[in-house]
């Protein structure tokens, strides 16, 4: 007892029960306390879901009350909160055809116990999983060729290093850009500071900072703020298929006669790599491009990838193509026929 601090103790079965004077009364209160903290549990299990709760509410007709009894008890008068559902017995060979005696429904029964009736199931069963097991959607950095090391990366059992920008100084940098002030690129050296420190490479910080004013004193940058039409880190999801396509734009702005897409790339590249480069991501800047089209039913004139070091401003050629072969490309992927 927390509140004397006196110990009971009982020995033996309830009815032929040793025990000290005040043993009774201590195994009522745990008795009582358990079954609250038994409710507590329930509430928090019961509140997990997001759109549906199903319960399977089997209850016995006598002994102890069970989880499925209390609920049922707490809900009784609160149908409005509630459906039942009732789960009907498979129908029987008797009941099924016109005619048909003891020995027909016995046949049915066992055939439900049958090797045959078994692979079928399995069957049946594997192909609803394929179904529903397809993607709901595909990431635009998905359909393009990635880079090993970034493969590697997105692939880490880190989820703060999975997702876009595939390396540590890649993150940190889209992430200065994301937030320091372009037109002057007042802040870089702060913010270049503190995102080293978060991606776990401080010793880089320099060259985050270098990387990140190479962006802010690039001509596409410069127009992108001369425009005054100007928008960053854009989450862009458009309907492909029977899913949806998702990204996130780095920097999108608007021109007299059409929308600018910029995505900022900091792979070590050089000039003879870089129409390698460009294949690999051609789908990826399709992607992004084709999104931004859909959601606001304005033309991208250019799709430009803005390579950091060294710097090269680089429009992907043929854009409208790239635009459809992006989209058949998440179609291929998302159709339920392609499972």
């Amino acid at each position: 007892d927390r509140n004397s601090g006196s110990v009971e103790v009982g020995i033996g079965p309830a009815a032929t029960r040793f025990a000290t004077p005040g043993f009774q009364e201590l195994v009522e209160l745990d008795n009582r306390m358990s079954a609250e903290e038994h409710i507590r549990l329930m509430y928090v299990a019961t509140t997990r879901a997001r759109d549906h709760l199903v319960l399977s509410m089997r209850r016995p007709a006598k002994g102890a009350a069970t989880t499925a009894t209390l609920i049922a008890e707490s809900m009784e008068n609160h149908g409005e909160l509630w459906d039942t559902v009732e789960l009907n017995e498979p129908a029987t060979l008797a009941e099924t055809q016109p005619s048909g005696g003891e020995d027909q429904t016995r046949a049915i029964d066992e055939s439900l116990h049958s090797t045959d009736y078994l692979d079928q199931w399995v069957e049946d069963r594997t192909r609803a999983i394929a179904h529903f097991g397809r993607p709901q959607f595909v990431a635009a950095t998905a359909l393009s060729r990635a880079h090993k090391d970034e493969e590697e990366e997105q692939d880490s059992p880190e989820p703060w290093r999975r997702g876009r920008a595939g390396t540590s100084v890649g993150r940190a940098v889209h992430a200065v850009l994301q937030s320091i002030d372009l037109a002057t690129g007042e802040g870089v050296e702060h913010r270049a500071r503190a995102q080293a420190v978060a991606e776990g490479v401080p010793d880089r910080e320099e060259e985050i900072a270098r990387l990140a004013d190479a962006a802010v004193n690039s001509d596409i940058v410069r127009r992108a703020v001369a425009s005054q039409r100007i928008w960053r880190e854009v989450p862009v999801a458009a309907s492909v298929g029977d899913g949806s396509l998702h990204g996130f734009i780095d920097l999108l702005f608007e021109e007299d006669d059409g929308l600018v897409v910029v995505d900022y790339k900091t792979d070590d590249v050089t000039d003879q790599q870089l129409p390698e480069v460009m294949g690999r991501y051609r789908l990826q800047g399709g992607a992004y491009a084709h999104a931004i089209a859909q959601i606001t039913g304005k033309r991208v004139k250019e799709m430009v990838f803005l390579y950091l070091q060294p710097k090269s401003e680089v429009a992907l050629p043929n854009l409208t193509d790239a635009m459809n072969e992006a989209r058949a490309a998440a179609r291929s992927i998302l159709s339920a026929d392609a499972v």
